[in-house]
């Protein structure tokens, strides 16, 4: 870089103030930061000093005519904060500075006050009831508390002004990202001990005052300020293709998923929104970063899984935007795909002569072996046939156990029904019949295609290209999985390091496996992080949320329990709708209309989405929609929600998973709905009764979760589902 370039970032409200100017503004001012980029002696830029601006380094970029660009220039780094027409921005300018906040360890962008709310007396807590009354938002902290976790001095007489939450919501514009995180989240009623891991990065380094530049860099600064690493991802940036949350983390975030190296396996947990799934996405790229700078790596991979097919498809979307450079190609550095099918595919390059069963004629025919084999057993005497398929999956497949003496010595945590050592041997009996069968008709059970895949990389010391896998959603992976997992990237690969980044929450379990990754051989200890903070939903809604999980308890993917205390979003908003009507028709009526109104709030029919329980009841709001002429798009199975179509979004709830909206709808919820009737008739026990409630009510769980602004919950009949009471 020569003497007369700079090095240009962009501060979060550089992007929002670009949204609102004109296109052709938007692109005279890409076109100006490419000169200043690439060669800013260039005619035409007129960089002028702003005459009684508070802070000397603000300087003025000329876009066109009529619009100028702010910046905050020192040395070679110039930091892009405003756009808009020229009386405005040069009067936006006056009132702001620019600085480090050691504290917080990051840049923050000041606004001052007029002089007569500037220098108004800080108000300090004042004891009596009739104080207490009249005290605003924040009375109950001294300044010298306000100061001790990073608030800048300066912002201590707007904070004073504050006397409902509300009043603190509505000025989150005029206040720095960071200072608002903190001020709600002591409303939000955390401590203020809380706040330094809440806001601050856990490994930053100590309070100092570091340059211009080195600021800039920090995770904290990086929260809401673009570095670009190159003029390649500046365009990239300028040209719309990069989201926010492809360039702002929470530092908590960054430091994660950039962290230099695991020695071993980690595991990051959090509630819906926290933010996981961004999280696994930059450590791929991270990962891929570290193998495309080192040229002795050449041909080696990172593996990005997930259970569902689904969620692989959508991940891939939205790495194809992250670093489309690690994705695309024939011979991409980060490979994405779905468990089963990296399975299936490993195992027919091996010549694996048995079909892998997931669905379809072949699941009948699995149905039709069972029918056989219960037909011809003599089974134990109180045990039904449901029972004992239920055993076989969540026993003796879940927990790979291959012969009767394993069966006698298996754990069976959760199962309702009590099996002495006689029954345990009638069924093993009925147990090898089905596997035999299953193998002279040429079949096998995923669990069956994981542990053959397994034997096969240990049996033959295979080296695979992976030197990581990113495991995502793997609350809904049972041990065979996981167990896969590490037979894929081995403790013997660069002894472990940087080895297995897995995410996932409990809460959100979806499916009935369980397993914890000690058993299956993937120790996270000491490298474990939880995530806190949710970024999607409105407080209201996270509550509500939270309410439908109660008298659950949950695991936390390992040996212990886990729990959602400490778990909050950062903006308030407003409770959710409940709404219930005599019928059916009553119901869909009542949707078509809410969906008419909330079109007319906004342009963008993508952000809104109606979810429902069973792809029967997908078509029936499908056809009430269109009927009401509204743009529909409904989102299948192995289908990506491709941003660029238009629609309301339609979609089961297990679908919707991974994905969020600004309104949601959750329709249909009847009482014999959720749960579905004929799941808690085929419960095998009450125990078997109590896990289906407790998976359904996860899923209402996650559903829920879905909505960033506005949630919507119907019904009809003569009650809602038990639960949602």
């Amino acid at each position: 870089m020569t003497d007369t370039q700079y090095r240009v970032s962009f501060d979060i409200a550089c992007m929002k103030a670009l949204r609102k100017v004109p296109s052709k503004v938007m692109e005279r001012f890409h076109d100006m930061v490419l000169k200043l980029m690439v060669d800013p002696s260039r005619s035409g830029l007129n960089i002028e000093s702003i005459q009684g601006a508070r802070d000397p380094a603000m300087r003025s970029f000329r876009i066109d005519q009529g619009y100028r660009a702010i910046g905050y220039l020192q040395g070679g780094d110039l930091l892009l904060l405003h756009v808009d027409e020229h009386d405005k921005a040069y009067r936006w300018a006056t009132n702001r500075t620019v600085q480090f906040n050691p504290k917080l360890n990051r840049i923050q962008v000041l606004e001052s006050l007029p002089v007569e709310i500037a220098e108004s007396p800080a108000q300090e807590p004042q004891p009596g009831p009739e104080a207490a009354r009249s005290q605003t938002l924040f009375a109950a902290y001294p300044d010298s508390d306000l100061l001790s976790v990073g608030i800048p001095a300066e912002e201590l007489p707007r904070i004073r002004q504050y006397q409902t939450e509300r009043d603190l919501e509505a000025d989150q514009g005029a206040l720095d990202g960071a200072v608002y995180d903190i001020l709600f989240s002591l409303a939000a009623g955390f401590a203020l001990s809380d706040i330094p891991s809440l806001i601050v990065a856990a490994d930053a380094p100590p309070t100092q005052t570091l340059d211009f530049a080195d600021a800039l860099r920090t995770d904290e600064s990086r929260q809401e300020i673009f570095v670009p690493e190159d003029e390649k991802e500046l365009r990239r940036f300028l040209n719309g293709d990069l989201e926010g949350w492809r360039v702002f983390l929470h530092p908590e975030q960054r430091r994660i998923a950039y962290h230099k190296g695991y020695n071993g396996p980690a595991l990051v947990r959090g509630g819906a929104g926290t933010g996981k799934t961004v999280v696994a996405m930059h450590r791929a790229k991270h990962l891929a970063d570290e193998i495309a700078r080192d040229p002795g790596r050449r041909g080696d991979k990172v593996l990005f899984t997930t259970f569902t097919s689904t969620l692989a498809r959508d991940v891939e979307g939205n790495l194809k935007t992250l670093c489309p450079e690690h994705i695309s190609g024939g011979d991409p550095t980060i490979e994405v795909i779905n468990l089963d099918r990296w399975v299936g595919e490993f195992l027919k390059r091996r010549g694996f002569e048995r079909s892998v069963v997931y669905f379809g004629e072949e699941r009948d025919r699995l149905d039709d072996i069972w029918d056989e084999v219960l037909a011809g057993a003599d089974l134990p005497e109180g045990l039904t046939n449901d029972f004992i398929k239920d055993e076989w999956s969540q026993v003796v497949q879940a927990k790979g156990v291959g012969s009767e003496r394993e069966y006698f010595a298996a754990k069976r945590v959760g199962r309702g029904t009590p099996l002495d050592r006689r029954k345990r041997r009638d069924l093993w009996s009925v147990f090898e019949a089905y596997r035999a069968k299953m193998i002279d008709e040429g079949l096998a059970e995923p669990d069956d295609a994981y542990r053959e895949a397994i034997a096969i990389l240990e049996r033959d010391g295979t080296r695979l290209p992976y030197t990581s896998a990113v495991v995502d959603e793997a609350q809904d992976m049972g041990e065979p999985a996981l167990k896969l997992l590490r037979a894929i990237v081995p403790k013997s690969v660069a002894d472990d390091r940087n080895s297995l980044f897995i995410v996932g929450d409990a809460h959100q379990r979806i499916y009935a496996r369980k397993a914890s990754m000690g058993t299956c051989g993937i120790d996270v200890r000491g490298r474990s992080r939880r995530l806190r903070l949710n970024y999607r939903t409105t407080e209201m809604i996270r509550r509500y949320a939270v309410a439908i999980l109660e008298g659950i308890d949950v695991d936390d993917l390992d040996e212990s329990a886990d729990t959602l205390s400490g778990y909050r979003s950062l903006v308030k908003g407003g409770e959710p709708e409940r709404h219930g009507y005599k019928t059916k028709s009553e119901e869909l009526k009542a949707l078509t209309q809410w969906l008419s109104a909330s079109h007319g709030r906004s342009t963008d029919t993508s952000s809104v989405a109606v979810l429902v329980r069973t792809n029967a009841q997908l078509v029936e709001v499908e056809a009430a929609l269109k009927a009401a002429k509204l743009s529909t798009f409904v989102l299948k199975n192995n289908m990506f929600d491709d941003p660029s179509k238009t629609g309301i979004r339609i979609a089961t709830m297990h679908r919707a998973k991974g994905l969020e909206f600004d309104r949601v709808a959750l329709a249909l919820l009847a009482e014999n709905m959720l749960p579905p009737r004929h799941a808690l008739q085929r419960a095998v026990d009450d125990a078997g009764r109590r896990e289906i409630i407790e998976r359904e009510k996860s899923l209402l769980h996650v559903a829920s979760t879905r909505a960033r602004s506005h949630l919507r919950i119907s019904w009809h009949g003569s009650r809602p589902t038990l639960l949602l009471e």
